[in-house]
Parts: structure tokens; C-alpha cells; sequence
């Protein structure tokens, strides 16, 4: 009996779990989405929704990491993740925390209230920003776009009142990138969304537009 116990440990060794490195994690699932994208291109049209599907996996499975990540023993800030992301610690605790917070308006806009600044506007704008490409999901909040809504509650919001008050702070402005200016500035965001009404600030359509959020007490939002 003991004589056999040498072996079981040494092929107990040989089982041993083999480490690998997070890093071979992240390019393995690279090459399977490129290799999945190369079958669908390849004339697969049925599968090309599952391919599209993956990016909310991919929020999903982000989410569930940064609780992880945000639970003892490793009780990272959100400020700590939020830097690892290339985001503000507000969007990244929208994007990824609660989820009665998700699609909400973003806090800092709550916050500032009537004494807003355009450079926290910008700022909100930018973390609230879809991307180009759009994503699926805001990247500030987490908010699901609807059909033809590239605009979260949060950005419809802001959206109007930064154009209008975009010229008190050039240099806060000048900070968003050259996409994010053009779709501040783009006649399509006259458009009422979806967003835009479940936020309950739609744009003007009339000269007799009245204030129907915080951040216009006296009606002045309309764009020319």
C-alpha cells in the first residue's frame, strides 16, 4: 500500500492544473472572435445576429468581473477601476454598478443641479458618448439603445444645453474629440428620441417651448 503512494503523487503532479497567464486569456479569445467574424464573413448571413450579440456578453461578463473585482479581498475603489477603463469613476459606477443605476441621469448632472458648468457637461457628453462605430450600450450608463437612439437619457439631456452654452467655455468644449464635437453639432439631434422622451426633455419644436427640465427654468433650450 504505502509502497504505491510514490506514484499517486506523482501522477497527481503530472495532473496538476497548468497556470496560464491572463494575458494568453485575453489574445485565445481574440483569435476565437476573429475567427468566428472570418466563418460569418465567409457566407454564414444567419449567424451574423449571435456575432452582433456578443458585445452584451462581453458588458455582461465585464460587469461581473469589476464585482469581483470590487468585493473582499481585493476591494478595488472605483476610482481604481475606473482608470483601468479610460473612463470618469462616475461613468464606470453607472456603467457597471447598481443596476437600478443604469440608464439613470448621470449624478453629476443631479449634483450641479441649476450651477452646472460646461466643463462638466463636456465631461458627462463624453463619458455618455456611443463611439463610432455606436455601441449597443451607453458607455457611461449601460442604458440599451433603442432602434435609431444613439443618445442615452443622460446625453439627451445634456446634448442641448451644450450646444447652446458650448461658446461660454471653448477650451472645455475643444476637449471632446473631433467626433464628438460633430455629433454635438449635427442637425439629427433635433430629432425627438425615445431617450430624449423617456428623459422628459424633449428638444423644442415649437417657439413656445416651455422648460421641462432642471437644467432650463426659463425655456431657453431651443436650438436655432
Amino acid at each position: 500500500m504505502s509502497a504505491g503512494t510514490p506514484d499517486r503523487s506523482r501522477r497527481a503532479r503530472k495532473r496538476a492544473k497548468r497556470h496560464v497567464e491572463t494575458t494568453q486569456f485575453d489574445a485565445f479569445a481574440r483569435r476565437i472572435l476573429r475567427a468566428y467574424a472570418r466563418r460569418v464573413a465567409e457566407g454564414d448571413v444567419e449567424a451574423l445576429r449571435s456575432l452582433a450579440g456578443l458585445s452584451s456578453e462581453v458588458d455582461a461578463v465585464t460587469r461581473l468581473a469589476v464585482a469581483g473585482l470590487r468585493k473582499s479581498p481585493y476591494s478595488y475603489s472605483w476610482s481604481e477601476i475606473a482608470d483601468r477603463l479610460g473612463v470618469s469613476r462616475q461613468a464606470a459606477q453607472m456603467r457597471y454598478g447598481d443596476r437600478t443605476a443604469r440608464g439613470a441621469l448621470d449624478r453629476r448632472l443631479l449634483d450641479a443641479g441649476l450651477a452646472v458648468s460646461v466643463a462638466t457637461l463636456v465631461q458627462v457628453f463624453a463619458d455618455h458618448f456611443p463611439g463610432v462605430p455606436a455601441a449597443s450600450v451607453c458607455p457611461g450608463c449601460g442604458y440599451r439603445f433603442p432602434d435609431q437612439v444613439l443618445d442615452c437619457p443622460t446625453n439627451a439631456t445634456v446634448r442641448p444645453l451644450l450646444r447652446r452654452r458650448r461658446g461660454e467655455d471653448p477650451d472645455a468644449v475643444a476637449r471632446l474629440t473631433c467626433e464628438q464635437q460633430e455629433s454635438l453639432l449635427k442637425a439629427h439631434s433635433r430629432r425627438i428620441t425615445r431617450a430624449a422622451r423617456r428623459a422628459g426633455t424633449e428638444p423644442p419644436t415649437t417657439p413656445a417651448y416651455q422648460a421641462r427640465s432642471l437644467f432650463d427654468p426659463a425655456g431657453k433650450d431651443a436650438l436655432s
